[in-house]
């Protein structure tokens, strides 16, 4: 398996992006169903009766045994956590855990052997038809880590740690190749996720009323102050 690797901007994908090869992807998959690792990180395009527009439905799922996990979850374009349509509950674990619809998103998704983390991050959206045509899905790789290193056991001793450290990824010349930080956030929950032995639950997607909460939340630290006081930082002017 090759190094990190990074995309090119002009890179859209006519093919869905992968994590991995053909053949080396037939491997990971038929490890992870002996592990009872369920994991779907493809990105579907839905065409809803009434609203007459096209979606992008995502699946946040995944989960971890002690020597092996996978996990995709789901962001926006700046890597804010969105809210799920709903959650789902399983019979078994390591499985699916919430639906996303959206016309844009960002998916996250970590395979992880041991200590060893491979990382892909794309973008994806619905593309514009001409009249007369079917609408597409538009994707582009914006992130491709390969091999990366990460020395702890999230899975044992050092669980309480993870959701807070990424693994470290390096070019094939031995150079440090940088997260894309607006993403960081939801690669940590990504991590924790692939590490998350019999996961049964969401890492990043939220519940509708906590997205609504946290929107209105970053709308009053930017209201502008209303009469009465001048604005912190600001000196009122006599007339």
């Amino acid at each position: 398996m090759p190094n990190t690797e990074q995309p090119e901007d002009k890179d859209k994908e006519t093919r869905p992006p992968s994590l991995a090869a053909r053949g080396e992807r037939r491997r990971i998959e038929r490890r992870l169903q002996e592990a009872g690792i369920m994991c779907q990180p493809e990105v579907s395009l839905q065409y809803p009766t009434l609203a007459k527009r096209s979606v992008l439905r995502g699946v946040e799922s995944g989960g971890a045994i002690k020597e092996i996990g996978r996990y995709v979850t789901f962001c926006d374009e700046r890597g804010e956590r969105i809210a799920w349509l709903q959650p789902i509950d399983s019979v078994g674990v390591n499985g699916r855990h919430a639906v996303v619809i959206a016309r844009g998103l960002v998916s996250v998704e970590v395979f992880r052997v041991r200590n060893t983390y491979d990382v892909l991050i794309a973008k994806y959206d619905v593309s514009q038809p001409a009249e007369g045509q079917r609408s597409r899905i538009e994707a582009r790789v914006l992130f491709r880590g390969r091999q990366g290193h990460l020395p702890l056991d999230l899975t044992g001793d050092e669980k309480g740690v993870a959701g807070q450290i990424v693994p470290e990824f390096f070019s094939r010349a031995g150079e440090h190749v940088e997260i894309p930080p607006e993403f960081v956030g939801a690669l940590k929950a990504a991590v924790r996720g692939a590490a998350c032995v019999g996961c049964t639950h969401q890492h990043y997607l939220t519940a509708p009323k906590a997205a609504a909460a946290a929107a209105a939340k970053k709308a009053d630290a930017v209201t502008p102050v209303a009469t009465g006081e001048p604005a912190p930082g600001l000196h009122s002017v006599a007339v």
